[in-house]
């Protein structure tokens, strides 16, 4: 197989393996997540630019797959909901961000084929 089937197939790969989080609104959130740790819903959805039914769509999903936990509580007498980064989660990000580099390591090494 050439090199352009073998970035090809790793690509397709690692999307078909990894469905629920490689849609680019979750993978931002746990990216955002990973390195803050956790965020307070309204700083999400607007570093996110999310509507709160679509935020809380994904929020939900990340939990189901337990790489987030959800928790609310009062803050200044306001009810308040989080999101924290699991360990799973962060382990999760972390191996996804090496897998990508991999691939765009891959796909720099080649380059484009230019004229001189």
């Amino acid at each position: 197989m050439s090199l352009d089937g073998d970035i090809l197939s790793a690509l397709v790969g690692l999307m078909e393996e990894d469905r629920e989080t490689m849609v680019p609104t979750r993978l931002s959130i746990l990216v955002y997540l990973y390195f803050t740790q956790h965020s307070t819903f309204p700083v999400l959805q607007k570093k996110l630019a999310l509507t709160s039914g679509n935020l809380s769509s994904h929020l939900r999903k990340l939990e189901e797959l337990g790489l987030i936990r959800i928790s609310k509580r009062f803050v200044d007498l306001k009810p308040t909901t989080f999101a924290v980064l699991t360990m799973e989660g962060a382990e999760h990000v972390r191996s996804q961000m090496i897998r990508m580099r991999e691939l765009v390591s891959m796909v720099v090494e080649k380059g484009p084929k230019s004229e001189k």
